[in-house]
């Protein structure tokens, strides 16, 4: 894994602990239905992203690819879930499952040129996902320090997504090492 592999995915974690706490914090302000909602689209999120870098790093192995991406989905759609209902756990499970199924396919289908591309798409989406889902969580908070208002300003959450974006752009290529070198034939 390279240093930008990592800040990937180090980003991710945060902004996924950002949802689990928001989401824990908040969860008696917000309807069944938005848990329902957070718990599939963060569920969805992640599993595409873990599923789509499992397929790249274990070429060739489906099984296990599919098997890791659909347990980070089961996992995070269920902790998620567990804050707001029973059908928000069940959402978010069966949302994992088939995202990280989806993700290991992606992954194992893409070829070794575009992988780059690839992780930069399932990031832009998942740190998008993440902000809207505390975005939404914050919008049902009735005291608003002056930290929720200033992330919930277009003006500066656009700016500050965007720079997030380019600062992890910048730190490519990721698989630089892996990608198969083929000589020249004669």
């Amino acid at each position: 894994m390279t240093f930008g592999l990592i800040n990937v995915i180090i980003v991710i974690l945060v902004c996924l602990w950002g949802v689990f706490v928001s989401g824990y914090m908040f969860r008696e302000k917000v309807s069944q239905m938005h848990g329902m909602l957070f718990s599939m689209s963060m569920a969805m999120g992640i599993g595409l992203f873990v599923g789509t870098l499992v397929g790249i790093l274990f070429q060739g192995n489906l099984l296990m690819s599919s098997l890791l991406g659909i347990g980070a989905g089961f996992i995070v759609g269920t902790i998620i879930g567990t804050f707001y209902s029973f059908l928000a756990v069940m959402e978010g499970m069966l949302s994992g499952i088939m995202a990280g199924m989806m993700g290991a396919m992606l992954g194992e289908m893409v070829k070794p040129i575009d992988w780059d591309k690839t992780i930069m798409i399932m990031f832009t989406m998942v740190l998008f996902i993440c902000f809207l889902v505390i975005f939404e969580i914050f919008n049902h908070v009735k005291y608003q320090s002056n930290w929720i208002r200033i992330y919930q300003n277009p003006f500066v959450f656009g700016p500050i997504f965007i720079l997030v974006c380019l600062l992890i752009y910048s730190q490519a290529p990721f698989f630089t090492a892996m990608i198969p070198h083929n000589g020249p034939h004669h």
